[in-house]
């Protein structure tokens, strides 16, 4: 199974400087983050409401004000949280957009031990610590930059992300990074497995094909599966699908009930009832509440 199915390919920003910034806003319910991995680095910050997001085995609270670093490779998502809304705002961007070209005594010194992955920084920025409230202000300066685009925004940008960095690394709220053979193991399984569901979501799936993928047997599998993602199998599959079908609900007029045939589900009873708990509302009210909200 081709693991580069579950990861992210969009383009952040251009050659010339690489880095994008998002809002997402999600209604109580809703998806927030599809499970998914990246090259480049990633700042989350919760701007309304809370989720809980993934961060490889790592499962972080996020309130309003607090963030996430997403470190390159690490597979990562969103669920909601007591039903909560949620909108956060993200920066995204290749973390070689801090080095220079030439020899830099500074870069060797502070940047290649995080660019080597030697040293990494607190997944969950709670703002508590020393050093995180600061980071967070200017990431949030980052974010109104960029809606601004002042003359040199690039230049601003860049200084604010390294200001970022010396935030964390003058007061010592950084990590040392031990690599985990088993841990490192593990992620590149869930990363076959999720890429396995998330091509053939709309296919009968069962545990034996997805055993075969990673060469574990079916017991394993399920207990694995359950520890890392904190959800069965048939559960996960079962959010991937609504998901997928809330999206064609959104976007398109297909008959619901091939909407059910297109994301894998042969009954169209059990499918109305598998939405309506995750969404608290039926395929048709949720399509007629879209329709009236877009």
């Amino acid at each position: 199974m081709d693991k580069a199915i579950l990861k992210e390919h969009r383009i952040h920003g251009n050659d010339s400087f690489p880095l994008g910034t998002y809002t997402i806003e999600h209604e109580a319910g809703e998806n927030i983050l599809d499970c998914h991995w990246h090259d480049e680095w990633e700042f989350l910050l919760v701007t309304a409401g809370k989720a809980t997001f993934q961060i490889d085995t790592a499962y972080y609270p996020v309130e309003k004000g607090q963030g996430i670093f997403v470190n390159s490779g690490c597979i990562h998502a969103g669920y909601p949280l007591q039903n909560s809304a949620c909108t956060y705002r993200a920066i995204v961007f290749n973390p070689n957009l801090l080095c220079s070209t030439s020899f830099d005594p500074l870069q060797i010194k502070f940047i290649d031990p995080f660019l080597n992955e030697h040293y990494t920084l607190p997944a969950f920025i709670s703002g508590k610590e020393a050093g995180e409230s600061e980071a967070l202000l200017y990431l949030l300066n980052i974010l109104k930059i960029c809606e601004d685009l002042p003359f040199a925004y690039e230049l601003t940008v860049k200084a604010q992300l390294l200001l970022v960095l010396a935030s964390f690394i003058k007061n010592h709220t950084f990590h040392t990074k031990t690599i985990h053979p088993t841990h490192n193991r593990k992620a590149e399984q869930l990363k076959t497995i999720l890429s396995f569901i998330h091509q053939n979501y709309n296919k009968k799936i069962n545990s034996n094909d997805i055993c075969q993928q990673v060469h574990i047997n079916e017991s394993y599998f399920c207990r694995f599966f359950k520890q890392m993602m904190r959800q069965t199998p048939i559960e996960y599959i079962n959010m991937y699908r609504m998901n997928m079908a809330a999206k064609l609900l959104r976007d398109n007029d297909q008959k619901i009930l091939d909407i059910a045939w297109s994301v894998g589900f042969d009954n169209l009873s059990y499918f109305n009832s598998v939405f309506k708990k995750q969404f608290q509302a039926t395929p048709s009210e949720y399509r007629q509440k879209k329709s009236r909200n877009p």
